[in-house]
C-alpha cells in the first residue's frame, strides 16, 4: 500500500479523536516518535519524540517496580494536559488538550483509537 492510502486510513482512524472537545492537538507516531501519516514540522516532531520518550521512561519504570505497563502518560501543565497511550507495539498516540477540557471523553475515544491503530499495524 503507498504512503498516501496510508495516510488517508491514518487519519480517517483518527478522525473521532480529532473531533472530541478539548483536543487541540494530536499525533499518530511510531514507537521511536517520528510521525507516521502526517508531513513533518518542528513542532509536531518535538511532541512525538518527548511523547515517546515520555512513554519509555514510563513503561521501563512500570515494569521495573510493578511488572506491568502503564495504560497512558499524562502531563498535567497550565495550559492543558498531554495524554500519550501506546497503540500496540508499533505506534503511539499523543493528545494536547485544552485547559478546561475533560479528559474522560478523550481518555475513552483514545483508547477506541488506539485499538484500531493496533489491529493495523
Amino acid at each position: 500500500m503507498n504512503r498516501g492510502k496510508m495516510s488517508e486510513i491514518y487519519n480517517s482512524i483518527l478522525l473521532d479523536l480529532k473531533q472530541v472537545e478539548g483536543v487541540k492537538m494530536l499525533a499518530l507516531a511510531g514507537r521511536d516518535g517520528f510521525l507516521i501519516g502526517e508531513q513533518t514540522n518542528n513542532d509536531m516532531e518535538l511532541f512525538t519524540l518527548m511523547s515517546a520518550t515520555m512513554l519509555r521512561a514510563a513503561e521501563k519504570l512500570t515494569n521495573r517496580l510493578e511488572k506491568v505497563s502503564p495504560n497512558r502518560v499524562v502531563v498535567d501543565y497550565e495550559g492543558g494536559k498531554l495524554i500519550t497511550t501506546a497503540a500496540g507495539q508499533k505506534a503511539l498516540i499523543s493528545v494536547l488538550t485544552t485547559k478546561e477540557a475533560s479528559i474522560e471523553p478523550i481518555i475513552n475515544e483514545l483508547e477506541k483509537t488506539a485499538g484500531r491503530i493496533k489491529e493495523i499495524l
